[in-house]
């Protein structure tokens, strides 16, 4: 009889522990889900950040020749922009640094998850730091 409830104590261990493996790997795995989502994206956002570069030198050129409110409420709305995506850019920069999923394994289960929800709410911040910064990039530029 003890040896059946040690079986099953065993048995239902082991599968708790699996189940607890299979949850930690599906949050790393929505994780880099929306890294994946959004890295490939980075080259758009440094061509918009050159592109806000250089407009904003093209408007200093103007504001040096002629003051005008229109420009420099233009210059201030790029360099708001420009400063939303080095945000962005920083922010992934940050988030791939900082990321360490070696440790994952030296974590319980219950720990694990946490940490991981941690991640995905900074990876999330990221994106939506970057799709702010793009849309208003890509309306302000004209493209």
């Amino acid at each position: 009889m003890k040896i059946k409830l040690i079986v099953v104590c065993c048995v239902a261990l082991v599968s708790s522990c699996g189940q607890d493996k299979a949850a930690v790997e599906n949050a790393e795995k929505e994780v880099f889900a929306i890294h994946d989502e959004i890295m490939p994206q980075m080259s758009q956002l440094m061509e918009y950040k050159n592109g806000l570069s250089i407009e904003i030198t093209k408007l200093d050129s103007l504001l040096k020749i002629k003051s005008n409110d229109s420009l420099q409420k233009r210059k201030d709305e790029a360099l708001a922009i420009s400063t939303t995506l080095q945000e962005a850019d920083k922010g992934m920069m940050d988030w791939m640094h900082d990321y360490r999923g070696d440790s994952l394994k030296a974590l319980g289960s219950e720990e694990a998850i946490k940490a991981m929800s941690a991640e995905k709410t900074k990876i999330n911040t990221v994106r939506e730091k970057m799709r702010e910064g793009m849309d208003k990039a890509k309306t302000f530029l004209g493209k």
